[in-house]
C-alpha cells in the first residue's frame, strides 16, 4: 500500500470517529479538521507535532494537507508561525533550514476549535489517532512536540534531560524515533522565547537532537 494510500485512509478513519465527537460534543458543529499542516511523505527527517489547529473556525472544511503542499511553519503569518521560525532560526540557521522546511506537520488532535479543551473526549482519541499516524504510516526519524501533553502522549520510554544554557531539553522516544520537548509557541509561553540568546540555546539544543539523535 502506497503512503497515499494509507493517508486516505486514515483521513477516512478519522472523519468517521471525529463525527460521533461532533455529535455528541455540540461545540464543534461545523468545524474545520485537517491532518496536515504541509505536504506530507514517508520517513521525512523531521516531524513536527503541535496540539491542535489554531483559529476558531466554523466553516465546515475539511483536508488532508495544505494547498500545493505549503508548509505553515515557513509561509504562515500568524504570531504563531512567527515563533516557530524563531526557535528554529529560520532561515538563517543552515544546519536546521533544510530540517525545517521539508518537515511533516500535524496535530495531536485534528480538529480546528481554537482550544483543545473544547472536544470531548480528546485525550482518549487524539493520542490514539497521532500515535497511529505517526508509528504505522509517517514514521519519521525525529519528533519535535510541540507541548507536554503531545510530548507525554507519543513517548513510551522515560525521558531524559540535556542542558543547553537556559534550555532543559526533555527527549525520549516514540518506539525508536527519537521525541523532544519544546514549549508550544503560543503567547501563553512567550517568557521561554524572549530575548536572543533564549533563541540561541533552543537553537543549539535542536541542532543537537536532530544531527545527533537516531
Amino acid at each position: 500500500m502506497t503512503i497515499e494510500e494509507k493517508v486516505k485512509n486514515f483521513y477516512e478513519k478519522v472523519q468517521n470517529e471525529y463525527s460521533v465527537l461532533v455529535k455528541k460534543g455540540g461545540l464543534m458543529e461545523n468545524r474545520d479538521y485537517y491532518l496536515f499542516q504541509t505536504s506530507y511523505y514517508h520517513a521525512p527527517d523531521l516531524m513536527i507535532i503541535g496540539i491542535n489547529p489554531g483559529g476558531d473556525s466554523a466553516e465546515g472544511n475539511s483536508w488532508i494537507s495544505t494547498k500545493n503542499g505549503d508548509n505553515m511553519y515557513v509561509i504562515g503569518e500568524h504570531t504563531w508561525f512567527q515563533t516557530i521560525r524563531n526557535i528554529f532560526g529560520y532561515p538563517h540557521n543552515q544546519l536546521l533550514k533544510s530540517y525545517f522546511e521539508n518537515c511533516v506537520g500535524s496535530n495531536k488532535v485534528f480538529i480546528n476549535t481554537g482550544s483543545v479543551k473544547k472536544i470531548p473526549n480528546s485525550d482518549v482519541l487524539g493520542p490514539k489517532l497521532i500515535r497511529e499516524l505517526v508509528s504505522d504510516i509517517i514514521q519519521p526519524k525525529h519528533i519535535v512536540a510541540l507541548g507536554k501533553d503531545v510530548f507525554a502522549s507519543l513517548s513510551n520510554r522515560k525521558p531524559q534531560f540535556k542542558t543547553f544554557g537556559s534550555v532543559n531539553l526533555l527527549y525520549s522516544y516514540r518506539d525508536n524515533i527519537p521525541i523532544c520537548f519544546v514549549c508550544n509557541p503560543s503567547k501563553i509561553n512567550a517568557k521561554f522565547f524572549n530575548t536572543k540568546e533564549q533563541l540561541a540555546d533552543w537553537q543549539r539544543a535542536l541542532e543537537w537532537f536532530l544531527l545527533n539523535q537516531s
